[in-house]
């Protein structure tokens, strides 16, 4: 299966766990919402909602930092519906399922605010899009891997069991080559080639998460 890839970076986290006795695991289930759009598709706007859930394993590395390998299942994608007050007749939604694994490094600002930061890959199960009313699910391909980048500002609610986070993520790989002739538009400027080969997703997660402490058995014994 494509996605064995994640089991040696996995088994590398559980050893850069355990380099001391102080370390502790934690299981982070996690409920959300995204609000979605896709930077490209001439259209502008969160207004696309999509449903996150899943887990992520957490790790305490030193001090205030510690390391996070998620499992997500993120919905993605983009709306724009009519204006009729606008003369704006035109109807788009596009809707992505993605497993999203991000590995992000987390540290605390204090004990109650922190920041997460990192890389993502993403694998697309499926898509359904619609263009005026029409199905053109399966007319234009995407990418099935997405990379992007995210960063996240969060914090407790609740001792050290619940926490709330906002987090934005973007690709920095399309999800779709624009078409032959768009891609002949040559960019001065390198970094906008470099970010104007097609679709990309910009997405802000608003999110809930659990910790789950598994502490070992010689911290929690009394002496």
């Amino acid at each position: 299966m494509r996605f064995l890839f994640i089991i040696p970076i996995f088994f590398s986290f559980i050893v850069l766990s355990q380099d001391n006795n102080k370390s502790v695991f934690t299981l982070k289930p996690a409920l959300g919402i995204n609000g979605c759009q896709i930077h490209g598709d001439n259209y502008s706007g969160y207004d696309k909602l999509g449903f996150f859930a899943g887990i992520a394993v957490n790790a305490h590395l030193k001090g205030k930092t510690s390391l996070d390998i998620g499992f997500y299942f993120s919905q993605k994608g983009a709306r724009h519906n009519p204006k009729p007050a606008k003369n704006d007749f035109s109807y788009y939604r596009l809707n992505l399922n993605y497993i999203d694994l991000p590995l992000l490094l987390k540290f605390n600002v204090n004990p109650v605010y922190f920041i997460t930061v990192g890389p993502s890959i993403a694998y697309l199960i499926n898509y359904n899009e619609n263009i005026d009313y029409v199905d053109f699910t399966g007319v234009y391909k995407f990418n099935r891997f997405e990379t992007g980048v995210n960063i996240g500002l969060g914090r407790k609610i609740l001792k050290d069991k619940f926490f709330i986070e906002v987090r934005s993520s973007n690709s920095i790989t399309s999800i779709r080559e624009y078409g032959q002739l768009a891609n002949l538009v040559f960019y001065p400027n390198p970094v906008a080639r470099f970010f104007n080969k097609g679709f990309y997703n910009n997405i802000l997660t608003l999110l809930l998460s659990y910790n789950i402490d598994f502490k070992k058995k010689s911290e929690t014994q009394q002496p």
